[in-house]
C-alpha cells in the first residue's frame, strides 16, 4: 500500500517561526541595524549629575580638623622624598598635615595629632626631649625611617621598644603578622620581589607589638606604648615609593587608635587594543594548543573567557580603540576595514555588559613631537599638533560610524607616553574627552607618563597601577597597597599579551588564563565590597570624591564625620579595636579583623564605639 507523507499545519509553523528567528538574527547582527542600537553606558549618579551637599558657613566656622607635623632634612634627597610620599598619602586620606624642615623645628608639638620623623639622623633633632614629653602626655610619634646608630639613639632606643641594637642589614624579604595591609595578614614577600630595605638588627621587649617583620625575623614596623603615648618604628628605607603607601596608611591607622579616612572605592579593568584589528593567520604556540587561527582564537576562547571572568568577579571593562596598527604620524591616514565585523561584535558586546568604549589612538605611535621619547620604542614622533588631531579624528569618525552619538570619555596614551602638545591635540580634537589613563607606579623610562590620582588643568587623571595576565607576588603587593591606602584597583590587559614573548613570559594562555582568573579571584574574594566601573564613572567619582572636604571629631565612644561637598554617598575604612554602636546616617560591614567599610548616607555621620 501506497503512503504519502503530508507536513501539518504545525509544522509549517515551527518552519516559517525558525526562518523568521533566523532572519531577524542576521539582521540584528549586521552592520546596518548595529548603528542604531543603544550604546550609551551609564555615567554615574543620576546621570552625571551629582547632587552636591553643601555644609553651612556657621557649621564650617565650628569644625577642627586633626594636624599631621612631618620633620625632614632639606639636605636629604630620601628625606624629602620620603616626607613627599607621606604627604600624599595624609592628602588622599584627607588628613591636614604641615611638613617643617629640621631648623623649623616646633617649640611644643602638643598641637598635632601625629609627629612624623622622615630622617635618619636622630641627633640632628634640636629637641628630642620635647619631643619625648609630648609622647609620655598621650602624642604618636612615627619613625618612618629606620634610624642611625648614634648616641641619640643610645639614649632614646629603649623608649622605642628595643633592648638591642646590632649592626645595618638587607633582611630577608617581608611578611605580614598583621592585616596591616587590609586582609593580608601572614602575607610573605620575598627578597627581590619588594624594593631591598636598609635595616637595623634589633631586639624588641614584651612591650613592643610588630606588624611586619623579615622572612628571617627581624622587626620592620613594630609600636610601644610610651606612658600616655605611642611610638611606632618602621626599621627600613623603602616607605619612599608610591607602592608602599598602603604600608603607610596601615602605619597611621595602626598607630591612632580610632582612625577613619575616605576611600575613592572604585574598581577599573581596561583592555588596551580593544577593539582593535586582529593579525591574521595563525600563531603557532595558539594553533598547536587550540587548533585555531588568530581570529577564530580570539573569537571563540580569549574574549569568552574575559566574558566569563567579567560575570564571575564583578568587573566591567573599559575598551581602548585602536583603528590600524600602521606607523604613519603624517596624513593622510587610511580607513582600514577588513576587521570591521569583529571590531562591531566585539563593541557591541562590551556596550552590553556594562562596559566602555575609549580610545587608544588611530594607530599605536604614541602623541609626542619629542622623538628621544620614543625611539626606545622604535616609534615615530609626530611632525606637529595637526597631524595628530587628524589622526584622532580619523579613529573618533570611524568610531561614530559604527556607534553614531556615542560620547567618547577615556584617552589611554600609547606606551604610556604624551607629552603637552600630544595632551593639546587630544583636548581640541576630541573635546568631550575628560578621563586621561597612564599610569601611577614610576618604572625606569625618562618618558613615561606618571600621574596621581587628581584633577588635571585639562584632564582627570585615573592612573592604572597594575597590569597583565601574569600571577606575580609584586603585582599583588601593588594591588593590596593601593586598595589599603586608595580603595582602588586599577589594572589593564592587552588581548595580544598572549602573542608576545616577552609579555607571557613564553607563557601559554591555557596557563596565562588560569593565572589571570587567580589575580582577579583574590581582588574579588578579599575586597567584594569594591564598586566595579568603567573609566568614565570613576573619572566622576574621582571629581567628586577631591572636591569632598572631610571633618572629624573623635571622642573615646563616638566618631562623628562632617563632608562639605558632600556627592550623595561617600566611603570611608574605619580601623577600631572597639565594637561598633549606634549609627546615624552610615551603613557600616566589617571586612578584615577590626576593620570596617562605612558607607556616609548624608553629610553628617556618626559611629557609636564600644569598648
Amino acid at each position: 500500500m501506497d503512503y504519502k507523507f503530508k507536513l501539518g499545519k504545525s509544522i509549517y509553523l515551527v518552519i516559517m517561526f525558525v526562518l523568521i528567528i533566523g532572519l531577524f538574527l542576521g539582521i540584528f547582527n549586521s552592520n546596518y541595524i548595529l548603528k542604531y542600537l543603544p550604546n550609551k553606558t551609564v555615567i554615574g549618579v543620576n546621570d552625571g549629575e551629582s547632587s552636591i551637599t553643601r555644609l553651612s558657613d556657621d557649621t564650617l566656622k565650628g569644625l577642627n580638623e586633626d594636624e599631621y607635623l612631618i620633620l625632614y632634612n632639606e639636605e636629604d634627597s630620601s628625606s624629602i622624598q620620603l616626607k613627599e610620599n607621606i604627604l600624599q598619602t595624609l592628602a588622599y586620606m584627607k588628613k591636614k598635615a604641615k611638613a617643617v624642615t629640621i631648623a623649623d623645628v616646633p617649640d611644643t608639638f602638643d598641637q598635632y595629632k601625629n609627629v612624623v620623623i622622615t630622617f635618619e639622623e636622630v641627633s640632628a633633632l634640636p629637641n628630642i626631649p620635647v619631643l619625648e614629653e609630648y609622647t609620655a602626655k598621650g602624642g604618636s610619634v612615627f619613625f618612618a625611617i629606620r634610624p642611625e646608630i648614634k648616641n641619640s639613639l643610645y639614649n632614646l632606643y629603649r623608649k622605642l621598644g628595643i633592648y638591642e641594637i646590632g649592626e645595618f642589614i638587607t633582611p630577608n624579604g617581608l611578611k605580614l603578622t598583621s592585616n596591616l595591609l587590609i586582609k593580608q595578614d601572614q602575607m610573605v614577600m620575598k627578597k627581590g620581589e619588594i624594593p631591598d630595605n636598609s635595616s637595623l638588627s634589633v631586639g624588641l621587649d614584651d612591650r613592643s607589638i610588630v606588624y611586619a617583620e623579615s622572612i628571617d625575623h627581624i622587626p620592620l614596623l613594630w609600636d610601644t606604648t610610651y606612658k600616655k603615648g605611642k611610638f611606632m618604628v618602621f626599621n627600613g628605607t623603602m616607605l619612599e615609593t608610591r607602592e608602599n603607601r598602603g604600608l603607610i596608611t596601615g602605619a597611621f591607622s595602626l598607630l591612632n587608635e580610632d582612625f577613619i579616612y575616605p576611600i575613592m572605592d572604585m574598581k577599573v579593568v581596561y583592555i588596551d587594543d580593544f577593539p582593535a584589528p586582529i593579525p591574521e593567520g595563525k600563531n603557532k604556540i595558539i594553533y598547536e594548543e587550540y587548533r585555531r587561527d588568530t581570529p577564530s582564537f580570539y573569537q571563540d576562547i580569549w574574549w569568552p573567557e574575559m566574558q566569563k571572568l567579567a560575570a564571575k568577579y564583578d568587573v566591567k571593562y573599559t575598551g581602548l580603540v585602536i583603528q590600524s596598527y600602521d606607523d604613519k604620524v603624517t596624513p593622510p591616514y587610511k580607513k582600514e576595514d577588513q576587521n570591521r565585523n569583529s571590531f562591531v561584535q566585539f563593541g557591541r558586546e562590551l556596550l552590553k555588559m556594562g562596559g566602555e568604549i575609549g580610545i587608544h589612538g588611530y594607530n599605536h605611535q604614541s602623541l609626542t613631537v619629542n622623538a628621544k621619547a620614543v625611539e626606545d620604542l622604535g616609534y615615530h614622533a609626530w611632525k606637529n599638533q595637526e597631524d595628530m588631531e587628524t589622526s584622532l579624528n580619523t579613529v573618533e569618525n570611524y568610531v561614530r560610524e559604527i556607534f553614531p552619538n556615542y560620547e567618547i570619555k577615556t584617552y589611554v596614551p600609547p606606551s604610556n607616553r604624551i607629552d603637552h602638545v600630544g595632551e593639546a591635540a587630544l583636548r581640541n580634537a576630541i573635546p568631550s574627552i575628560s578621563v586621561l589613563s597612564s599610569m601611577y607606579i614610576p618604572d625606569s623610562v625618562d618618558y613615561t607618563t606618571v600621574h596621581e590620582f587628581d584633577q588635571g588643568e585639562t584632564f582627570i587623571h585615573f592612573p592604572r597601577i597594575t597590569s597583565g595576565y601574569e600571577y606575580t607576588k609584586k603585582k599583588k603587593w601593588a594591588m593590596a597597597n593601593a586598595v589599603t591606602s586608595l580603595g582602588v584597583f586599577s589594572h589593564f590587559i592587552h588581548p595580544d599579551d598572549i602573542l608576545d614573548d616577552d609579555r607571557s613570559s613564553k607563557k601559554k594562555w591555557s596557563r596565562l588564563g588560569k593565572e589571570y582568573n587567580r589575580f582577579m579571584r583574590e581582588v574579588h574574594t578579599d575586597y567584594p565590597w569594591l564598586s566595579s566601573m568603567t573609566a568614565r564613572n570613576a573619572g566622576e567619582q574621582l571629581t567628586n570624591y577631591k572636591q569632598a572636604d572631610v571633618y572629624i571629631d573623635e571622642k573615646k565612644d563616638r566618631l562623628s564625620v562632617q563632608i562639605d561637598k558632600f556627592p550623595g554617598e561617600m566611603h570611608f575604612i574605619l580601623r577600631t579595636k572597639k565594637k561598633i554602636g549606634k549609627l546615624t546616617n552610615c551603613e557600616v560591614e566589617k571586612i578584615d579583623e577590626g576593620v570596617y567599610f562605612v558607607k556616609a548616607k548624608k553629610a553628617s555621620i556618626e559611629l557609636g564605639l564600644v569598648e
